[in-house]
């Protein structure tokens, strides 16, 4: 009501009052590895654990520099070696950022250079059932997403190209663990109510993959 020449007219505003948006759990971020130099291993969310290179070379990334991979068992197909694999591994993560609880998401830029004989992990933190989850491309280069120690999966029905970069994501949020690639939604799958995803396992970062691999982030609660 606005009071004038001492008489109650009625107001009425119209508009709405702007409210800043508030970030999802799944949204804020826990770690994230750009591959810079210096140093890059380092984790460019303040006390988000560091990676250990291991063989992996630097190159030319989606944004800045990205590290080179390389399948150790191509190098020598009579005698593959593990020992010759180029990863980025980290093992110790005192603050728990590598066991989100859900709603959390993880994704990477990848640049693909071969078909994988087996598989090429993109990110893993274990493998299988047990596991916390994993972004891997597939022989037939399909990106395959998987979740907690009953290894739920969803698994994209199309390849994606060579010699190209994409954007490859993991999101688990309400029962749900949808993969999208290039920002579309390429599988989703259930995730049953009892599914446990923390798990002791390193973190590993391209073992097996062939190609380049850039901003990797994990965000959550």
């Amino acid at each position: 009501m606005l009071r004038c020449a001492r008489r109650w007219v009625p107001l009425v505003l119209f508009g709405c009052l702007a409210v800043p948006a508030v970030p999802s759990a799944a949204d804020r971020p826990l770690c994230k590895w750009s591959f810079e130099p210096p140093a890059p291993g380092a984790n460019s969310i303040t006390g988000g654990p560091a990676a250990r290179v291991e063989g992996a070379t630097p190159a030319d990334g989606h944004d800045g520099k990205a590290l080179t991979f390389e399948d150790w068992s191509v190098k020598d197909y009579l005698k593959p070696d593990p020992r010759k694999a180029t990863r980025l591994i980290v093992t110790e993560d005192g603050a728990g950022r590598l066991n989100p609880t859900m709603p959390f998401r993880l994704s990477a830029w990848i640049y693909p250079t071969a078909d994988p004989i087996y598989y090429g992990g993109i990110v893993e933190k274990g493998r299988g059932l047990g596991g916390s989850y994993g972004l891997v491309l597939l022989r037939g280069l399909k990106v395959q997403a998987s979740l907690g120690d009953r290894h739920v999966v969803a698994r994209s029905s199309s390849p994606i190209t060579l010699n190209a970069w994409h954007q490859v994501t993991l999101q688990a949020a309400e029962g749900t663990l949808t993969l999208t690639i290039d920002g579309k939604e390429a599988a989703r799958a259930a995730i049953p109510p009892d599914t446990k995803i923390s798990s002791a396992d390193p973190l590993i970062i391209g073992e097996r993959f062939s190609g380049r691999i850039d901003e990797v982030e994990l965000a959550g609660q």
